[in-house]
């Protein structure tokens, strides 16, 4: 029996990817779920085109290699324009095969892509393996797409959705992720590092992931893995790690947990088998940690683990802003581990969000000020988004109300939203936060922190010709 071909798309995050990237984890839990269900009935193949120079040729090239019975396309909000500008393509490459898109985009934004894209015959909403499996069994075997829980579909000209499939109780009866379907050296190296971390103390590296959902309500962020934690156990997580580093020779890692803290006891658990263990590893977090929720014990039990960098979201100073994104973060908490984390020698950086609905340019300006007068290594100044299906979109609409809710698409529009709906220039706000942070003495201590040095410079150099240069 000829086996059933499913091939991954991954998307570029932009016209030109002059970011960096990591690898494409959730497609890999995609193909690994299939692997262990169908065995040799299924084959997966993957283009992440992040990684190419171009669109049209590679993607050409792939699809006539490996013609696909089922194409999966991976997409978050700034991925928009490639499904408008190259579904049609891949329709004509593969005119046989089927299309399903997932990711929070697809999630939230479902009925506007099978409604504007006839190409496109399947979403999947919510968390994938589950759902990507049925329907890959649903497509094999002839049945029908109502059958399906989690999808969404066209039949008869009108968009159906059926109801939501459960979530995944039990994390440690998913396959880890089949990074045999990637080429690890093509995400190493001096040109390409992590796009969420940033920085880098080995280049043999990958992000991996211990939980899934928060159990707080930031009204920016979407629900895709809903609201209840659920963990990995200890073992089957750091056993992930041991593999990585003894069939791949990963010798850093990044955990990208929403809230990798939430649960302190089997936070402390996995970094003691860690150290126990005798790995000689690195590790960072891009996020996962939840700055007030930590003490001095777990920033030092961190370190002689390999950490060697966190991370803290702490988006606003302002107290009342804080309660309106309903993160209600205890900002002289988060001051006190700033300071213990960098007189330890961990590398500390800061996301902030400027811009958010109502916020007076007082509060944009406290932001800046608390960051500034921080002893924290490296910061981030996004500008507010609010993407679709998001309570943040919600509150966007209702504060401005002639704001013509333009598209979203990406972290850096060249509009910001607020300068969209007050006509402030906080394009240049933000250019002027970045100066205030980085012309500064901080600069020399960060950059002897810092452990790839040579990496980090050419890093900075792209981040200002992108960012000040706007």
């Amino acid at each position: 029996m000829k086996p059933y071909r499913v091939l991954f798309i991954k998307p570029p995050d932009s016209d030109v990817n002059v970011l960096s990237l990591d690898v494409p984890l959730g497609i890999l839990y995609l193909s690994a779920c299939l692997k262990k269900n169908f065995g040799d009935l299924v084959r997966t193949d993957i283009i992440d085109l992040r990684l190419e120079q171009e669109v049209e040729a590679p993607l050409t090239a792939k699809i006539r290699e490996f013609p696909p019975d089922l194409i999966g396309i991976s997409l978050l909000a700034f991925n928009k324009l490639f499904i408008k500008r190259y579904i049609s393509l891949i329709k004509a490459l593969a005119p046989a095969a089927k299309i399903v898109i997932g990711g929070p985009d697809a999630t939230y934004s479902y009925q506007e892509f099978l409604r504007q894209y006839p190409g496109i015959d399947f979403a999947v909403i919510g968390e994938g393996e589950r759902v990507f499996t049925n329907l890959v069994r649903m497509l094999m075997t002839g049945g029908e797409a109502g059958s399906v829980k989690g999808i969404a579909f066209r039949k008869d000209d009108q968009i159906l959705v059926n109801e939501r499939e459960e979530y995944i109780q039990d994390l440690d009866s998913l396959p880890f992720p089949d990074y045999g379907l990637i080429r690890f050296d093509r995400y190493w190296g001096e040109k390409r590092h992590s796009q969420m971390n940033g920085v880098l103390a080995d280049k043999k590296y990958t992000h991996i992931i211990s939980t899934r959902a928060c159990p707080f309500n930031c009204i920016y962020c979407h629900s895709i893995f809903g609201k209840k934690l659920r963990k990995r156990s200890p073992e089957n997580f750091v056993n992930e790690i041991k593999w990585l580093n003894s069939t791949y020779g990963v010798r850093e890692f990044h955990i990208v947990d929403d809230i990798f803290n939430f649960d302190r006891e089997r936070m402390h658990t996995i970094l003691n088998m860690i150290i126990d263990s005798g790995l000689k590893i690195k590790m960072a977090f891009p996020n996962a940690l939840r700055a007030d929720m930590l003490e001095k014990e777990d920033l030092a039990l961190l370190k002689k683990a390999g950490v060697y960098m966190v991370t803290f979201a702490i988006e606003t100073a302002s107290p009342r802003i804080q309660k309106i994104i309903r993160k209600n973060l205890d900002i002289d908490k988060v001051t006190e581990n700033i300071n213990y984390a960098e007189s330890i020698g961990l590398l500390v950086k800061g996301f902030f969000m400027l811009g958010f609905p109502g916020e007076t340019l007082e509060e944009i300006e406290q932001t800046i000020n608390f960051a500034v007068k921080s002893k924290l290594d490296l910061a981030h100044f996004f500008t507010v988004t609010p993407f679709p299906g998001t309570a943040l979109r919600q509150l966007a609409k209702e504060t401005y109300p002639e704001w013509q809710d333009e598209a979203m698409y990406h972290y850096w529009p060249d509009k910001p939203f607020y300068q969209q709906a007050t006509g402030f220039d906080l394009n240049r706000v933000q250019k002027k936060a970045y100066l205030k942070f980085y012309v500064s003495p901080r600069m020399i201590k960060t950059f002897y922190k810092i452990p790839l040095k040579l990496m980090r410079m050419k890093k900075w150099t792209i981040f200002a010709a992108e960012v000040l240069g706007k």
